[in-house]
């Protein structure tokens, strides 16, 4: 073990030593005798193996002041099948100088799963009433387990759970700034997953390299399987917004950002038929109706995404709904057919999107004529069942089926619901071991991918993700949590939670966050309907808005929505407010966050535009008064304006804001410069903007009605592209309708 210290020395926490070994399937353990040798001009260190001419263990660490990069090759050397159960890499002596019961883990699965940050390193998680656990005073949250009690030894590792989860762990001591932090490079084959304790030396991190959906994986003579981590020193394992940052430097070298191969989601929403209480209640002469008033109300609005409904058997079949063809489309909702439905959205101008579940209804014709096609899934789903997708003639039909949905019925762009499970759980489910779930998984995205073009969007759906950004090398956005558009109180905190530990990676640029739809919230009073719409807006993943919009006559909603996607811009990065991920009992979000534009444009910095946008939060059951300065949101010790973004009600030259907030209730305000012309607020996207003493010059972005400028001098004279047009000006607010995309210009 003292082999590897020289290369852990920087990593200042403690004196770590380690050990590499080979699990085979049945439980086996293989330590061999590794061979040594470093190279410190490079800073590189190589550690070998052939062991009794059955496999060849390489690992090559790159090591550079207190991160390591390590890259491990294995390879079947044997003339004969071998059965790997895992790669293990184990870690001991981690410490902070700190009292050990301090000690503690962080991984953005905990809160996912329990409802909770932070776990001290001896804390029994599954059996919180444990008598060892009463020293630590902490009583996890029983929110979403799905795995209970008792569990298997492998599904309580920490990372092994199917939720998709941010791939690393931080390894601190409660009293300290200091932590040791661990991270995926590759998820080619195999998925990292943890085990925590303490011995005499400090804390033990055992990392395991293993295989989802198998038991082992069976690898072929001459098979090659390649797996790279990061481990690094951190000195802000106090902030939960820098924990992960030098990781995340690493990961963007290894993984495209690109959106999920499209922005399509950055600047544009899609309308959504499922929540607001539609649910399968939908027909093509519903769906029209709100497409027509979207494109003439809700111009970032792009694409109308049909839920399930569309199928006789409901209920996440449509990926099985192509093997009976015809006979299973709704033809009483859609009576001329799928592809009628879908022409008919292009027609008006909006683009189709499809919803498809990835299980089938254990009565479907399918099912019945091909059994053998399915997983046993019953420890999770007791309403359908999941491919196996490790047979050949289940992935031909898989890609029929997927051919069929969106080239023939003329779909572009999917919501993947109900998908993950055949290829992200830690149980024996395939038939053939041959291959990893993960090497499935980026062969149905890459199939996936084929039949969608360039700017269309890949929603993942359930089984709800927590931000893994090797996904967004093909799904455009991911939603984190539960559908809250009916709502529902509860769910809407839980969702929160799980949100504020996705957003505080900082990775919207590799993978956009989607919080589910804004719409007229059926099941909220105005306070919540308005948290949920300010919390999707500052934290820019407003990815769907719902309902039908199109026979409301709640016109204030109507107006808030339209204001509040004028510019989504989802995947910005937001910034929490002083919020201690570490507290005892853990607290859903922080009382602000930030982003640092405005609402209304992309533009960072701009002299005569805010420079934050900054949400105030209640989540409590009881009124309090929440406050914000400008100095957290590193503005400095400047006097500014803080202008509500929904009242209009404005605070001058002031450096802080204090609002009195109902229980549930929130506040939304653009901060601005105190100095030069100022526009405060619109309801337009806002491309480029420059100003004088005598004019301001606006680039537009879409064609809209009612437009809207908060303005801190009135304009004389209004020009679109040079041609005059008319406006009315009330107060600070000038009124008026923008032709299109062009330059706008205000004479004052």
């Amino acid at each position: 073990m003292q082999n590897f210290n020289s290369i852990f020395e920087k990593l200042n926490c403690g004196k770590i030593a380690a050990k590499a070994g080979v699990v085979f399937a049945g439980g086996e353990k293989v330590l061999p005798d590794y061979t040594y040798e470093l190279n410190s001009d490079k800073k590189t260190m190589y550690v070998r193996v052939e062991h009794e001419n059955t496999f060849r263990d390489t690992l090559v660490f790159d090591y550079n002041g207190d991160k390591i990069l390590a890259r491990r090759v294995f390879e079947n050397i044997s003339d004969k099948e071998i059965r790997i159960k895992e790669l293990a890499f184990w870690i001991s002596g981690i410490g902070f100088d700190k009292d050990k019961d301090d000690d503690y883990f962080y991984h953005i699965e905990n809160s996912r799963v329990f409802g909770n940050n932070t776990f001290p390193i001896d804390y029994d998680r599954f059996h919180h009433e444990a008598e060892g656990n009463k020293k630590f005073g902490i009583v996890p949250g029983d929110t979403w387990p799905d795995m209970g009690k008792n569990s298997e030894p492998i599904e309580a590792r920490i990372g092994s759970t199917y939720f998709q989860p941010f791939p690393a762990i931080l390894i601190s001591n409660y009293q300290t700034k200091k932590g040791l932090v661990h991270g995926t490079l590759s998820q080619d084959v195999c998925y990292h997953n943890y085990d925590v304790s303490h011995d005499d030396s400090g804390v033990c991190l055992d990392i395991y390299s293993s295989f989802m959906d198998i038991d082992a994986l069976t690898m072929e003579p001459g098979r090659v399987i390649v797996d790279e981590w990061y481990l690094g020193f951190t000195d802000e394992a106090d902030d939960i917004e820098r924990i992960f940052v030098k990781y995340s430097d690493e990961l963007r070298k290894k993984l495209p950002i690109m959106y999920g191969r499209s922005d399509a989601n950055r600047k544009y929403v899609a309308w959504g038929s499922w929540n607001d209480g539609l649910w399968r209640n939908i027909s093509e002469d519903l769906i029209v109706e709100e497409a027509r008033y979207l494109k003439d109300h809700f111009p970032t609005a792009a694409w109308v995404q049909m839920d399930d409904g569309y199928a006789i058997n409901n209920w996440c079949h449509s990926l099985g709904m192509p093997y009976a063809g015809e006979e299973e489309v709704d033809h009483e909702k859609f009576p001329k057919g799928i592809r009628h439905y879908s022409d008919e959205l292009r027609k008006i101008g909006i683009r189709p999107a499809l919803w498809m579940g990835g299980k089938v209804p254990k009565e479907a014709k399918i099912v019945n004529e091909h059994p053998e096609w399915f997983l046993d899934y019953a420890h999770v789903l007791k309403t359908g069942l999941p491919f196996d997708v490790s047979r050949e003639d289940v992935r031909e039909y898989m890609l029929s089926a997927i051919k069929r949905l969106f080239l023939e019925y003329g779909f572009d762009s999917m919501k993947m619901d109900f998908w993950s499970h055949p290829f992200e759980d830690c149980h024996a489910l395939y038939s053939d071991t041959h291959h990893s779930g993960y090497e499935y998984r980026r062969w149905w995205l890459e199939a996936i991918r084929e039949v969608l073009p360039r700017d269309g969007y890949l929603q993942t759906g359930c089984d709800i993700a927590m931000g893994n950004p090797f996904l967004g090398e093909f799904a455009t956005n991911y939603r984190y949590g539960v559908d809250i558009g009916h709502g529902n109180w509860p769910t809407v905190k839980l969702t929160i939670l799980w949100g504020v530990n996705c957003f505080a990676t900082h990775t919207g640029d590799m993978f956009v966050p989607n919080s589910d739809s804004i719409g007229l919230f059926p099941g909220l009073g105005e306070n919540e309907a308005m948290f949920c719409i300010n919390f999707c807006l500052v934290t820019h993943s407003m990815v769907e808005i719902a309902g039908q919009l199109s026979k409301s006559d709640n016109k204030e909603r109507l107006h808030t929505l339209k204001k509040a996607i004028c510019n989504p811009n989802n995947g910005q990065d937001v910034y929490l407010v002083n919020y201690d991920y570490r507290a005892k009992e853990t607290r859903p979000m922080p009382d602000a966050m930030y982003f640092k534009t405005p609402h209304f444009s992309v533009e960072e910095g701009n002299a005569s535009m805010p420079v934050v946008t900054v949400g105030l939060f209640n989540v409590d059951d009881e009124a309090r008064t929440v406050s914000v300065k400008a100095s957290d949101m590193g503005l400095g010790d400047g006097k500014f304006t803080f202008t509500n973004v929904w009242t209009g009600e404005q605070f001058r030259n002031v450096d802080s804001v204090s609002v009195d907030l109902d229980c549930r209730a929130s506040a939304l305000f653009a901060v601005s410069r105190e100095e030069g012309i100022q526009l405060y607020d619109a309801n337009i996207r806002v491309n480029a903007l420059c100003a004088d003493e005598k004019s301001m010059t606006i680039e537009t972005d879409y064609a809209q009605k009612e437009c809207e400028l908060k303005i801190s001098r009135l304009p004389k004279k209004m020009f679109f592209d040079g041609e005059a047009i008319d406006f009315r000006a009330e107060g600070d607010m000038v009124y008026f309708d923008l032709p299109g995309k062009g330059t706008l210009t205000l004479e004052f």
